[in-house]
């Protein structure tokens, strides 16, 4: 019997297709079905774009963390650090009862760093002063009563330096003026000191020893808390007459010249000087934790857009990603996202 005939005792009429091959409901048929929904749930193929951006940022991340991690140290992690990083940007950034101090504590910052030229400076102005030392100082004392920039200021100073100090007449008075120059010169070749210097000649302050009394008192806080604003306002309230003084050098206002911002002063500097050799590294590792948080992102952007219900999954987006904790450990100094 042929295969029509089969199909006619079926009950089929011939040209027309097997039941499992014609719709049941609608237009689709059994088969049509079984393979629609076999397609629905067959997960793609992750793109080779994807998989390649994935590994780069995979490796890219492998190499931030060995470089990080033998930075990482636990001081960085206690209080009075964050308590330093995070005075560091409030000044930086003038957040809320820091706003237009950053110049200020430049200027004593400055001071602070060469209290001891400044105070070499002072003395030599005292000790040495004969008619031909005269020459230099008064001409030191009209460049700064005009309004000569910093670069023209230096030159000449040089100038005048080179025409007087050929006329002393001893050995020992031609070395006390080239003293003098060198110190003037270094104090004066920094931008901050440039300006402090001025600021004292301006407001005819030969008393340079002030920054040394700062400065005494900032030795001093290494035994003090310095989170307790209120134990440094005491401090500068029991020096005030030096502070009030300081702050017409560095041209403070009446409103911000008080204990109080003194106080937050004194302990920014205290810190940084506490702090000095641990923060280069400090900014090293975070520099590198933010090149990793991007790497991060990008990685982790992949496998969300890629995720197991929807593409078969390759092994390296199981994988965990490394630096995770790392970042996580020091994600209170980081402003914005987190993984």
């Amino acid at each position: 019997m042929s295969s029509i005939e089969q199909r006619v005792r079926k009950g089929e009429q011939p040209g027309q297709k097997p039941w499992w091959n014609r719709p049941l409901i609608g237009n689709q048929s059994v088969t049509e079905r079984i393979r629609s929904l076999f397609n629905r749930f067959q997960r793609a193929e992750i793109p080779e774009r994807a998989l390649k951006s994935h590994s780069q940022a995979l490796q890219a991340i492998h190499k931030l963390v060995k470089r990080a991690q033998p930075i990482d140290n636990e001081k960085y992690g206690n209080p009075e650090f964050l308590s330093f990083v995070r005075l560091k940007r409030a000044f930086a950034e003038g957040h809320e009862g820091y706003e237009n101090l950053d110049r200020y504590l430049q200027l004593l910052h400055a001071g602070i760093s060469a209290k001891n030229t400044f105070v070499a400076l002072e003395r030599m102005e005292f000790k040495f002063y004969g008619s031909k030392q005269a020459m230099l100082y008064d001409y030191v004392e009209t460049l700064f009563q005009s309004n000569v920039q910093q670069a023209e200021f230096l030159e000449n100073l040089h100038a005048k330096f080179t025409e007087v100090q050929p006329q002393l007449r001893t050995e020992d008075g031609k070395a006390a003026l080239e003293k003098y120059y060198q110190h003037l010169e270094k104090i004066t070749k920094h931008r901050f000191g440039f300006r402090l210097l001025r600021s004292f000649k301006r407001h005819k302050m030969t008393n340079y020893s002030m920054l040394n009394t700062v400065a005494n008192i900032i030795d001093g806080l290494n035994r003090l808390d310095l989170h307790d604003l209120g134990i440094l306002n005491t401090e500068v309230i029991a020096h005030y007459e030096t502070f009030q003084r300081l702050g017409e050098v560095l041209g403070m206002p009446d409103s911000l010249s008080n204990p109080k911002t003194f106080g937050r002063m004194l302990q920014y500097i205290a810190l940084e000087e506490k702090y000095k050799n641990a923060y280069p590294k400090f900014q090293e590792l975070v520099v590198l934790l933010e090149q990793w948080y991007k790497q991060f992102t990008v990685a982790q952007n992949l496998r969300n857009e890629y995720n197991p219900k929807q593409y078969k999954q390759v092994k390296e987006f199981a994988a965990k990603i490394p630096g995770v904790g790392l970042y996580n450990k020091y994600k209170v100094y980081f402003s914005d996202g987190t993984p």
